[in-house]
């Protein structure tokens, strides 16, 4: 597989060159990819950041693509490392179903990638899961709470979101199987092109992620998940094990040291800072990790 043709702009494609000095200098360059959305890309970037600043060479490769692709990239060593998401590990890497808690979903992460000789570092406080999202008027007027009560839509109710949503047990087919919707039918977007399907009215329903920075400003109906079909979804960088053992502990203290300040109120914001305020991923990465002292 040849990342070279992914998308991603040159800078975050960039090759950082090692410091003189710190734990990671001398070190093998470390390969960091990400999915194919903002959050993904300011994931990549903070960690990035974090470890170039502890003297590891990293190149950064973004927008490679969905779990199905990016875990592809990984295991053939294409890719040293990538954030994730605990659920979409366990759901589509695994074909595991639903667990009951964030930590057994974790749990079933490690087990499914373990077979890969691919470790998960620690899992970050934020949760970002996939959620139906409706315009009020649409809510108000078919007394819209849950996930469930679109079936008082009259039919067919178009639902926005990336491709994949189609397929997965995680979208499309569990709406159909959990919940019992037959009245759905599915356009396909480019991730965050959903909303201003949804603000034109061109469809009636948006797959959206809980830490979308759209979400910050209100406009938007998420509509409850009492079956949990979304399961839990902390997020999670995925590092091959011989990477953490060519790297070192310092490797694994400072990614976990990243994560463990990310929680889902934080995320939010900064994907509100890129998508609404239009500032670069690279930029609200150093800004963060310079007001946390990890750069």
């Amino acid at each position: 597989m040849a990342l070279g043709s992914c998308g991603g702009s040159a800078q975050q494609n960039a090759t950082t060159t090692t410091r003189a000095s710190g734990p990671g200098a001398g070190k093998p360059p470390v390969t960091i990819g990400t999915k194919n959305f903002p959050e993904a890309y300011l994931l990549g970037q903070l960690y990035s950041q974090a470890l170039r600043a502890k003297g590891y060479t990293v190149n950064l490769k973004t927008d490679i693509g969905a779990t199905e692709l990016i875990y592809r990239a990984l295991t053939s060593k294409t890719l040293d490392m990538y954030p994730d998401y605990t659920g979409v590990i366990g759901a589509v890497i695994g074909n595991q179903k639903n667990p009951k808690t964030a930590g057994e979903a974790y749990q079933i992460a490690q087990h499914v990638v373990a077979k890969d000789n691919v470790v998960l570092l620690d899992k970050a406080p934020f949760t970002d899961r996939d959620a139906i999202a409706v315009k009020p008027e649409l809510a108000q007027r078919y007394r819209l709470s849950s996930v469930e009560d679109l079936a008082r839509v009259p039919g067919p109710v178009t639902v926005g979101g990336p491709p994949e949503f189609r397929t997965r047990e995680q979208g499309m087919v569990g709406l159909g199987k959990e919940y019992g919707l037959a009245n759905l039918r599915f356009r396909p977007y480019k991730i965050g092109e959903q909303y201003e399907q949804l603000d034109k009215g061109r469809i009636e329903a948006a797959d959206v992620f809980t830490t979308d920075g759209p979400l910050s400003r209100g406009g938007y109906v998420v509509l409850k998940d009492p079956k949990g079909l979304f399961g839990f979804q902390n997020g999670v960088p995925l590092v091959r094990r011989d990477v953490v053992d060519r790297e070192g502990q310092e490797f694994v203290t400072t990614v976990n040291a990243v994560s463990a300040l990310l929680t889902t109120m934080e995320m939010r914001r900064m994907n509100a800072a890129m998508t609404l305020a239009s500032r670069s991923p690279a930029g609200v990465a150093e800004e963060f990790l310079r007001n946390h002292h990890l750069i």
